[in-house]
């Protein structure tokens, strides 16, 4: 699964260095530091490369790993820029179905594209303040890169591990959903679960490309617990500093939704695709 992999060429300083001359430099010198620096890292990549060529088989899409991984690379910098000091935020556009960006919603995202670049958007509400993000990760996962990122988030983006959700977390999420706030969850990535559990995580079992894949079972049950609008969310790359936001409100099958919603955003934006582990069965 996703989390037994470790990051590849993340040393504490390689990060530290990164980040100083994005501070002085902005994001965009980061993102050409990265073509020599990724043409090191890149033969070390071979679980990430095994897993796409897997899912260019399933999917029939034309093989294109260093480019696809590139992307990658890149999006992780423009997710550190809009999270962070924002420095160079993207231009964005807007479609799918409305009613979202008022607040008070529950957003299921997807690996596609780069969904933390959302809190650069500009979201403007008729009345009250722009909606906080709290959004959930597997915090305890081989984090170099994500202390970091952490250590510096922005005013109105607020990170949550996802081993600590319980009654509290539940009660918590609800309140800011109630006072106009977005909770975000991924909807396309199985939990770890808990370090203290010997359970494996629940799942619900979909077709997606042809295949039975597994998606996880608590972000549903989550999103229902909410009692609020429900949408599918990604945030796909159309050019230089350039991103969509593209939705579409989940109806009374949830999962069944997202995984068409999911299967449909693939198709588009193939090249986007960024799960580095064999997700086919």
């Amino acid at each position: 699964m996703w989390y037994a992999q470790r990051e590849q060429s993340a040393g504490r300083w390689r990060i530290l260095a990164l980040w100083l001359v994005y501070r002085v430099f902005g994001k965009h010198a980061v993102n050409i530091l990265l073509w020599p620096i990724f043409l090191f890292i890149y033969p070390w990549c071979k679980p990430a490369r095994v897993a796409l060529a897997q899912y260019y088989r399933v999917a029939g899409v034309p093989p294109r790993p260093f480019r696809h991984l590139l992307a990658f690379a890149q999006s992780m910098m423009d997710k550190t820029d809009a999270c962070t000091l924002c420095r160079n935020p993207p231009r964005f556009t807007v479609s799918g179905d409305a009613g979202w960006d008022c607040g008070g919603a529950f957003l299921v995202s997807t690996h596609l594209g780069c969904i933390e670049v959302l809190p650069a958007l500009q979201i403007r509400r008729p009345t009250g303040r722009p909606p906080a993000v709290h959004a959930f990760q597997q915090l305890g996962h081989d984090a170099i890169f994500t202390s970091l990122f952490v250590k510096h988030l922005g005013g109105r983006f607020h990170l949550h591990a996802v081993e600590d959700i319980g009654v509290e977390t539940a009660a918590g999420m609800q309140a800011n959903i109630r006072r106009g706030d977005l909770v975000i969850m991924a909807g396309d990535r199985v939990s770890a679960g808990r370090a203290d559990s010997m359970k494996p995580p629940s799942v619900y079992r979909r077709e997606f490309f042809g295949r039975q894949c597994a998606f996880p079972k608590g972000v549903f049950v989550f999103a229902r617990l909410m009692e609020c609008p429900v949408f599918a969310i990604d945030c796909v790359k159309t050019g230089f500093n350039s991103y969509e936001v593209r939705t579409k409100r989940l109806g009374g099958d949830l999962v069944s939704d997202f995984v068409r919603f999911l299967e449909s955003e693939t198709r588009l934006f193939p090249y986007q695709w960024f799960q580095f582990f064999p997700f086919f069965d």
